[in-house]
């Protein structure tokens, strides 16, 4: 039911605000009383309009809606009533100062924002305290913040963890009143303290604090009346400033956006002010309030758009809109408008709100994406180079409508153009380019498209459009690789075509340059693969995976692939690399996997592999890795024919050439090699060979040589190293032999060496005489020397025999 109570005297100091429907949403003690609120409310708020005589002004005030709201007139003169982004703000006017000192509610109901309340509560003289702080509880940092009266506005002394062990933290924690004796208090005190008493402050949502009070005497607390005026002075001031900091954020975040942000209500017509929207239309608040903001909106959209507003409008759901806009240039954009409800408190939808984005950009993608699948499909295909310039000549004349095209191809070191495609009439055009191939408008192309005029003329009158051919240029990687002259019919080229030319600029010259690298590519090819066959160089490509994915036709006869197959991983068993001495090379040691791993390239790398044939062929392998580490090259050539010339001389140079065994260079290497534990010497002389050399000729003491060489092969174990260490002398040598077996391998030298050899028509007969020495028996000696001094004894004692040396009696003395 209205109440009659609409005496001015009843708000004074009063402070409430109303939403947008008119409903209550905070209202401070002094408010209550005049509306005669109960404290608590169990039920939704109720509206003002409702709690109001029928003849009050503020009836009037809050159903018209008005966008600026004067002070109250008539019965509740000097009620202060300010438009608020969510509903109206009312503020009662101060009471006059009386006489005698205010009370504390009516010295609370005076102030508004936090500090002011604080610095009340801190001096106010109801305490009858020596000193008094209020510690603020701050929610985000979950501290206290302690204040004390200052000159104008409270000062802050500190901040407390509200975990502190801090006596007021205690009690904020526990929300009951405390007395601390001054003795164990943990800050300093005004002299004549006699106890500190701390009174917890919230109110009905949340704690707000503590309010600490400094006492000289001994007096009852202060009443639950007054605690409960500042618990809800602090929290209405609360209230107040979130209220003031989010009408802040809200104007500054319109003033500040680049977006158009809109509200509408219900009947989708703006009422409020943007000046986003001026500044993006250039329409005035009166051009497009209510509706009028479809006149900015492209005649051929506007029926579409008003059938998908009403049909948005009859929903509470949000829906999109699209169209064309012209902006403050004349230019119509592409825009899309998001409408979101706004809800009333009871969820009844009661207006729209929204933004609206600019996706010229992105529609323009879209329709010219289609036309130019056909030249990106050539780029990604990767075929000839000439189709493709074509193509992205054809696509520059559809664009701009040109009646004829010249592409060319600009070297980078300099020097004449080189025409990559042509369309329709080009003689005029050539003309142009060469009369301006000094003009910085050819040398020095910037990005964007222009106009070459013919030579002689430096524009088009006034008011025409401009002659002659336009140019555009091409840059890739900073560095202009092609350039197209079109000719185009005055007038056709507008600012949409524009538009889509820049687009097309920054597509077209990637495909260009890879158009262009092909074609190079294949100018060069066949002296490309001369150069490779001369080289005989194979070249593979591998990536980080170590699969092989390109090989030239080199590297297939190099590597002996199957035609048509597909390349294995450089894992794969087939690809098993050996070294010189023959033996496996991990994977983790290949030359491209180092390369992969370091990012430094390794080079003339020589390993081995193995073909299908079962032919050892041997490689200088290169590997160079990818600037981003996505894979590596690796360049090789065959130089089987090298290392097999190298393997010959090496062993030309340790062989005997009449016998085919190794030379005494040989035997001696190996004999100072072999250091092991059971390594083993024979050193043999053929008894009575100079007899049958002069005896029957040098040509058959050749071929008796070559017969004991023959039979030292048979008896001597594997892994021997048998040598002719000159005329009639030979050697044994093995790396792993026991004494026992070294004895042994001499007796039978000296049995078959003793056995009768048949040369032709030559029956000869000859003996060994054989000295044997081992490591077992003689640690660190020269086993060359020792098996020497070995086979003297034998020579001594009458030849045709064999003797182990003996340190002790065979060294001189």
């Amino acid at each position: 039911m209205p109440t009659d109570r609409c005496a001015p005297e009843l708000m004074f100091d009063g402070y409430l605000t109303v939403s947008r429907s008119g409903r209550v949403l905070y209202a401070n003690e002094a408010a209550r009383r005049w509306l005669d609120l109960p404290d608590h409310a169990d039920h939704e708020p109720p509206a003002l309009q409702d709690l109001l005589p029928t003849d009050c002004a503020l009836r009037h005030l809050l159903g018209s809606g008005a966008p600026h709201a004067p002070a109250c007139q008539g019965t509740c003169r000097g009620l202060q009533v300010h438009l608020r982004p969510d509903g109206l703000e009312l503020q009662g006017p101060p009471r006059p100062s009386p006489s005698e000192p205010r009370t504390l509610p009516e010295a609370l109901n005076g102030a508004q924002h936090i500090d002011e309340v604080a610095q009340v509560i801190l001096t106010h003289p109801q305490w009858q305290a020596l000193a008094a702080q209020l510690a603020l509880f701050d929610p985000v940092g979950a501290t206290l913040r302690l204040l004390q009266a200052g000159p104008g506005s409270p000062d802050l002394l500190g901040t407390l963890p509200v975990q502190d062990p801090h006596p007021v933290a205690q009690a904020f924690r526990g929300g009951a009143a405390r007395t601390h004796a001054p003795g164990g208090w943990p800050d300093p005190l005004p002299p004549g303290t006699r106890d500190v008493l701390i009174l917890p402050l919230r109110s009905p949502q949340r704690p707000l604090g503590a309010l600490v009070l400094h006492r000289a005497e001994d007096l009852p607390p202060p009443t639950h009346a007054a605690l409960d005026a500042c618990a809800a002075a602090l929290a209405r001031a609360a209230h107040f400033d979130d209220v003031s900091r989010s009408q802040l954020r809200y104007r500054t975040l319109l003033e500040s956006t680049h977006a158009a942000l809109w509200e509408l209500d219900r009947n989708f017509e703006i009422q409020g002010e943007s000046p986003n929207w001026q500044a993006l239309t250039g329409q005035t608040y009166a051009e497009y309030v209510g509706r009028g903001f479809m006149a900015v909106i492209h005649p051929d959209d506007r029926p579409r758009l008003e059938a998908d507003i009403a049909r948005g409008v009859q929903g509470s759901d949000p829906f999109e809109l699209r169209g064309r806009m012209r902006r403050i240039d004349g230019q119509y954009r592409h825009v899309v408008a998001v409408a979101l409800p706004v809800p009333e408190e009871r969820g009844a939808g009661q207006g729209w709100a929204g933004s609206i984005q600019d996706v010229t950009e992105e529609v323009w993608a879209a329709e010219w994406d289609r036309p130019s699948e056909r030249f990106l499909t050539l780029a990604v295909q990767g075929g000839p180079a000439r189709p493709t310039f074509a193509a992205v000549l054809d696509e520059l004349t559809r664009v701009t409508g040109a009646t004829g095209g010249l592409l060319v191809g600009l070297p980078s070191g300099g020097g004449a153009p080189r025409t990559l495609a042509t369309s329709g009439a080009t003689g005029h055009l050539h003309a142009q380019l060469d009369a301006h191939l000094d003009d910085p408008q050819v040398t020095a192309l910037s990005a964007r498209p222009g106009w070459l005029h013919p030579p002689g003329e430096t524009g088009a009158p006034t008011g025409q459009p401009p002659r002659g051919a336009l140019l555009v240029p091409l840059q890739y990687q900073e560095r202009v690789i092609a350039a197209a002259l079109l000719d185009v019919p005055a007038g056709l080229v507008d600012a949409t075509s524009l538009e889509h030319l820049r687009w097309l600029q920054a597509h077209l010259a990637p495909i260009v340059h890879s158009a262009q690298l092909r074609d190079a590519l294949d100018r060069s090819e066949a002296q490309a693969r001369s150069i490779v066959s001369a080289l005989d160089e194979g070249v593979v490509m591998i990536d980080a995976a170590g699969r092989l994915i390109a090989a030239n036709r080199a590297a297939q006869d190099l590597l002996d692939l199957p035609p048509g197959q597909s390349l294995q991983p450089l894992h794969d068993p087939v690809w098993a690399l050996q070294n010189e001495r023959g033996e496996p090379v991990p994977f983790e040691q290949y030359p491209a996997v180092t390369a992969l791993r370091t990012g430094r390239p390794v080079r003339r790398v020589i390993l081995s592999r193995t073909r299908r044939d079962g032919q050892r062929r041997w490689l200088s392998i290169n590997a160079t890795p990818l600037e981003d580490r996505s894979g590596v090259v690796v360049s090789f050539s065959d130089v089987s024919e090298s290392i097999t010339l190298r393997e010959q001389l090496t062993a030309q140079a340790f062989q005997d050439d009449l016998t085919g065994l190794s030379n005494r260079r040989a035997f001696q290497r190996a004999a100072q090699e072999q250091r092991g534990p059971r390594a083993a010497a024979l050193l043999i002389d053929v008894d009575h060979f100079k007899a049958v050399n002069d005896t029957h000729g040098h040509h058959v003491g050749d071929d008796l040589l070559r017969e004991i060489a023959a039979r030292l092969r048979r008896e001597a174990p594997p892994g021997s190293l048998i040598a002719r260490l000159g005329g009639d002398e030979f050697g044994v040598s093995h790396p792993d032999l026991s004494t026992e077996d070294a004895c042994a391998l001499a007796r039978r030298v000296v049995q078959v060496i003793g056995q009768p050899v048949v040369l032709g028509r030559v029956h000869a007969h000859v003996s060994a005489s054989v000295g044997v020495a081992t490591t077992e028996r003689l640690r660190g000696a020269d086993l060359h020397r020792a098996a020497d001094l070995a086979m003297y004894v034998v020579k001594r004692a009458g030849r045709s025999g064999w003797q182990l040396f003996d340190p002790d009696e065979h060294l001189p003395t």
